[in-house]
């Protein structure tokens, strides 16, 4: 997609020391302040401890900016970039350049963080970058940058150098990748160059293409770390542009001396306990939602609560709005989710920040750090916590430190939540627009190779209302010939997005074979929401049924956790209409032991890796020890065993620590009663471990003399 933006009047501008005109809402907090000044201080550390050197690296300062909402016109999204892809290629291109390269990104992408990065203390720390990249939006006379809620900023040329007048010295070199960023006498890159703010720059006269654009500064970066002066580093570069030539502005000859020649350093400047992962696809709309979560975090403590109908997209605008805000939050993130006890989401949230606390004290913990340090919280999917559970939840959030905040999702409004002090309720009633529906509608088509016209893309989001869920569920039926009919079933369900999925589901059960009901079936045998590639294909009798609901987007891999997953309404589904007997049930468990078990042994000896693999399991592994209390010893032993095998040390885990106790209880029951004293002493062994790090004493001190 081109980067290119209409600048209207009236959209705003802020002048150079910040005061704003329009409706730009923040004029620049303490935090950008701090964050900016210290974004290349803290890459310098980061490059240090691995044995890099800051001053003989290049130093390069991204600045990549997508602002979601234009406040002059809140019901036209500004045209979408992928900025998360974006960073990712730049990154992996100035890795692949094996070159002295320092790139640290900023954030957010404001005027003022600008302005502080490249502040004299920079200069005076030997820090200030030598390389300006941008990457974003542009017109001929500015670029588009975003204020500290994320809406469209368009900062005009003259503002620019403006602001960055009295630089303690010129940048080497500025790189605008956006379009017709260098066009003519009044673009920025001919600005910099004229007004001494910078020695040479590089930019597009015309409409660039965004991978394009990527590819360009991977490759113009290695060039000009490996010695090639600008002009021949930039012609080296070119050869990634199809649609016109890069306008270089400046001194042609500019080469950079004294690098090191060691590796590369990447710096995305994130917190500790990063939030969870967003998904592959760019995400689209909700711009008034975003601005709205990060109005309330911007003055703290705040909880943010995000409730709607199943599949409106509450997770997705939670990890987004978690990745838009962590620059604010010092003190890191983390995030755990249902269904679990309130205590385990307490020590969920302690471990992911790496807290060390006394046994059952991890809610003090939690909240001496909140207090000590800014933090964000991120609790999804509470729906399955009882009424009493919520209540102590609500009384944890309600003493959260001055300067932190929270996110929490659930499916019903939630008066305990909701009417805390600090609390601000955002409920999700409507899906996302028809325009942004349609373009993700696209977006899924092109990601899963499906024939769609932009035609049928709109159909499916008027017909959907823009529920994001049941517009993933049409577009993989896309291909089905009767389409038609079941956009009509869909429509006329128009308010009621619940009985909109039920049809939906309805429908693709009618036309799944035999393997992938099988399969859908199966999915009731896994409470966590995720699988195991290898047991899911047992429990489904085949790879078959997969396949089938991969198809029909019922269920999909992640790679990252090489697991499949899929939404909770596929589970409710199957629940509702094959459900299995209780009895039966165990049964099927007890026949995946074996699966179980392989999958334990070959898990990666990595022990954040693993930790992860078996903290998504939980709900399924606890549901297996249920089985294995009756299954036949010689497939319940080995699982057992290579269940404790995985596992960390009880002291050098909070998330597990519960389900160790029951696997070292049961499997020391089972030992007795058959008469396996071997197994008997282990197991009581590394009970009493468990038990002395879940702060029972007496209990432990039991279990350790019966082990003896």
């Amino acid at each position: 997609m081109p980067r290119n933006y209409v600048h209207t009047p009236g959209n705003g501008s802020i002048a150079a020391g910040g005061n704003v005109t329009d409706s730009v809402l923040v004029t620049g907090s303490h935090n950008v302040i701090v964050r900016a000044e210290q974004v290349l201080v803290r890459a310098a550390e980061r490059a240090t401890q691995e044995k890099r050197d800051p001053a003989r690296m290049l130093r390069v300062l991204a600045m990549l900016a997508a602002p979601v909402l234009d406040p002059h016109r809140p019901n036209h999204a500004p045209p979408p970039l992928d900025l998360k892809q974006e960073w990712h290629e730049l990154a992996q291109e100035v890795r692949r350049s094996h070159a002295p390269i320092l790139l640290a990104r900023l954030t957010p992408p404001t005027l003022k963080a600008l302005r502080f990065a490249l502040s004299p203390r920079s200069q005076e720390q030997g820090l200030l970058p030598q390389v300006l990249h941008f990457s974003g939006h542009a017109w001929r006379k500015g670029l588009l940058l975003e204020d500290e809620l994320g809406q469209v900023h368009p900062v005009p040329t003259e503002d620019i150098v403006a602001a960055l007048d009295g630089l303690p010295r010129p940048l080497d070199l500025a790189v605008l990748n956006g379009c017709e960023s260098a066009s003519d006498a009044r673009s920025v890159a001919q600005a910099l160059v004229e007004r001494g703010l910078a020695r040479a720059a590089v930019g597009h006269p015309y409409p660039v293409l965004d991978p394009e654009a990527v590819r360009f500064a991977g490759r113009l970066y290695g060039e000009l770390a490996a010695g090639y002066p600008l002009k021949e580093a930039v012609a080296r570069a070119q050869n990634n542009i199809t649609t016109h030539d890069v306008l270089l502005l400046g001194d042609e000859e500019l080469h950079f001396e004294q690098l090191n020649g060691g590796e590369p350093w990447v710096e995305d400047g994130r917190p500790p306990g990063s939030p969870p992962s967003r998904q592959g696809l760019l995400f689209l709309g909700r711009g008034q939602e975003l601005v709205q979560v990060a109005k309330a975090l911007h003055h703290p403590p705040a909880v943010v609560v995000l409730s709607g109908p199943a599949g409106i997209g509450k997770t997705s605008l939670l990890i987004e709005a978690a990745h838009r805000n962590a620059w604010r939050f010092s003190g890191g993130l983390a995030h755990a989710e249902g269904p679990a006890t309130a205590d385990a989401l307490f020590r969920t949230l302690a471990e992911r920040l790496k807290l060390s606390s006394e046994p059952g004290r991890e809610t003090d913990a939690l909240l001496e750090h909140t207090a000590l340090q800014p933090t964000l919280l991120l609790l999804d999917n509470l729906e399955s916590l009882p009424a009493p559970e919520l209540e102590r939840l609500g009384r944890f959030l309600r003493q959260l430190g001055n300067e932190s905040g929270a996110i929490v999702a659930l499916r019903p409004p939630c008066q305990v939540l909701e009417r805390l002090p600090t609390a601000h309720p955002l409920p999700l009633h409507n899906g996302i627009g028809h325009e942004e529906a349609a373009r993700y509608a696209l977006e899924l088509a092109k990601q899963r190779q499906v024939p769609l016209s932009p035609q049928q893309a709109l159909e499916i989001a008027e017909a959907t209302d823009g529920h994001p869920k049941l517009v993933e569920l049409l577009v993989a039926r896309a291909r089905e010939r009767d389409l038609r009919r079941l956009l009509a079933e869909v429509q006329e369900r128009q308010g009621d997005f619940r009985a909109q999925l039920e049809v939906v589901y309805a429908w693709s059960a009618d036309r799944l074979g035999e393997p992938g009901r099988a399969a859908w079936q199966a999915l009731i045998l896994f409470p966590a929401g995720t699988a195991p590639e290898e047991v899911l294909e047992a429990a489904a009798g085949g790879r078959d049924g997969m396949g089938e609901l991969r198809e029909a987007a019922l269920a999909d891999f992640d790679p990252a956790l090489q697991a499949w997953r899929w939404h909770g309404t596929v589970a409710e589904y199957a629940r509702a209409h094959w459900p299995i007997p209780d009895d039966e049930r165990q049964k099927r468990l007890a026949t995946l032991l074996p699966v179980w078990t392989g999958w334990l042994e070959e898990l990666p000896e990595k022990e954040t890796t693993r930790h992860t693999r078996l903290e998504t399991a939980l709900g399924n592994l606890e549901a297996v020890l249920g089985a294995a209390r009756s299954a036949p010893w010689e497939e319940a032993r080995p699982f057992l065993k290579a269940f404790h095998r995985a596992l960390p040390a009880p002291d050098r885990t909070l998330s597990l620590r519960e389900v160790q106790e029951v696997l070292y209880r049961l499997w020391a029951r089972r030992a007795e009663e058959l008469e396996e004293p071997e197994d008997k002493a282990l197991a009581s062994g590394m009970l009493g471990n468990s038990l002395s790090a879940l702060g029972r004493r007496e209990e432990a001190l039991a279990a350790t003399q019966e082990a003896v």
